[in-house]
């Protein structure tokens, strides 16, 4: 498995573990008999537990283009250090996130930098992949 395969798979596992603790934090708020349902009634949880829930559809949201990439890179054997580095800022940068979203912590805008961090990150992923296509074109 090449490092950023393992990244992306520890990035999964994230947001895997932000899915589980929205889920525990709903079924305690809401009960047993919500947790199994339908889930008609949208929970009433406040605090942590939303926004766990919207820190892993942030995480996902960015996954899913961070993911294609890494997979791409992969299968066009583009593994560059600047990939690896991005992977690595992604990967750092999406756990403080999480970490500070879960908690509330909102001082000096934390949040917001290791989201643009992750952004930055997924850009260098993204910028060897792009020369490989550019370079493979027949123009």
């Amino acid at each position: 498995m090449t490092p950023e395969l393992a990244i992306l798979a520890w990035s999964t596992l994230l947001l895997l573990v932000l899915i589980f603790m929205s889920a525990a934090g709903n079924t305690q708020t809401m009960g047993l008999g919500w947790g199994i349902s339908n889930r008609d009634e949208a929970s009433t949880a406040t605090g942590w537990v939303p926004r766990t829930r919207r820190a892993y559809m942030n995480l996902l949201e960015n996954l899913v283009i961070f993911g294609f990439f890494i997979i791409i890179g992969h299968l066009a054997n583009v593994h560059t250090e600047m990939s690896l580095l991005g992977a690595e800022i992604f990967l750092y940068a999406r756990l403080v996130h999480a970490i500070t979203y879960v908690l509330g912590i909102t001082v000096v805008g934390i949040r917001t930098v290791a989201y643009a961090i992750g952004v930055a990150g997924t850009i260098m992923v993204i910028w060897p992949v792009i020369g490989s296509l550019i370079a493979a074109s027949p123009m």
